[in-house]
């Protein structure tokens, strides 16, 4: 038989077992993380340089520098990541 400890014990680490990972930032969007992690010089741009890193992206950057200038904001950069789910 369960206790009222028991089952209130087993309803706090169900809770805490299904959020999100320690240090997890689950404010920004899968887009937006990656783009920090490739805007090395944190100028608010991902160059191809910078998605060399990542060849199945920096294939694609032609395509989604719309205003070709060489660099990928961050709206151009999150349509990247939408085309490719």
């Amino acid at each position: 038989m369960m206790t009222p400890r028991f089952l209130a014990a087993s309803v706090i680490a169900l809770g805490l077992g299904a959020g999100p990972a320690f240090g997890q930032d689950t404010t920004r969007s899968d887009a937006e993380l990656q783009f920090t992690r490739l805007d090395a010089d944190h100028d608010g741009f991902v160059t191809r340089a910078d998605m060399s890193k990542v060849p199945e992206l920096a294939r694609r950057f032609a395509k989604f520098d719309a205003d070709r200038d060489g660099k990928l904001n961050r709206a151009e950069f999150a349509a990247l990541i939408a085309a490719m789910k």
